[in-house]
């Protein structure tokens, strides 16, 4: 069987777990789904030592088991808790799912399955540039002139002019080229 993702690529750092959120992204780019702290802890039994010692639910691919359950006890699950003490062949497959589900929110596989959350990653950009595709289109149709006057044939003779009687000896440039005593350029 193959492992996980997480296991075969562990996480760099460390989360913390002090804060009370619902959804905490890690640096690694898995989400915890459900974080219970001590307050929400109250009524459930304390399993195991947790991932960092906290009496504190997670659901974490770098850390299976959480410290407590994710139910509390209810008179459902206390019937299947003496049943699962004596012999497990007893117990139907709906009764370990019942019991699975009371001590963790997800399975495995639940866990890792795609979210679909790409979807909306790939929405807000192609929203973002069309936004800007629209807005780039509206700059040139209404705001900037069809052609710039800098472009129009009078105005490059008009500058040329203006540089060579400016720059009268100059040795660059068009005054280079231009017969200062003749008033035409040079063949």
């Amino acid at each position: 069987a193959m492992l996980s993702r997480a296991l075969l690529f562990p996480r760099l750092g460390q989360l913390s777990t002090r804060s009370l959120h619902t959804s905490v992204s890690a640096p690694s780019g898995h989400h915890i789904e459900h974080w219970w702290g001590p307050e929400k802890a109250a009524g459930r039994d304390v399993v195991g030592y947790g991932s960092n010692g906290d009496e504190a639910y997670q659901d974490r691919l770098d850390y299976w088991y959480p410290a407590i359950r994710f139910r509390k006890e209810d008179d459902i699950s206390k019937a299947l808790r003496i049943k699962e003490k004596s012999d497990w062949k007893t117990l139907s497959a709906e009764d370990k799912k019942t019991l699975y589900r009371y001590s963790f929110r997800q399975t495995l596989s639940e866990f890792e399955a795609p979210t679909g959350y790409w979807k909306v990653m790939v929405a807000a950009t192609a929203l973002v540039i069309s936004l800007a595709t629209f807005y780039a289109v509206f700059l040139n149709v209404y705001v900037y002139p069809v052609v710039p006057p800098t472009f129009q044939n009078e105005y490059k003779e008009a500058q040329v002019q203006r540089q060579i009687v400016l720059e009268k000896g100059a040795f660059l440039g068009p005054a280079k080229y231009w017969d200062y005593e003749n008033n035409q350029w040079k063949k």
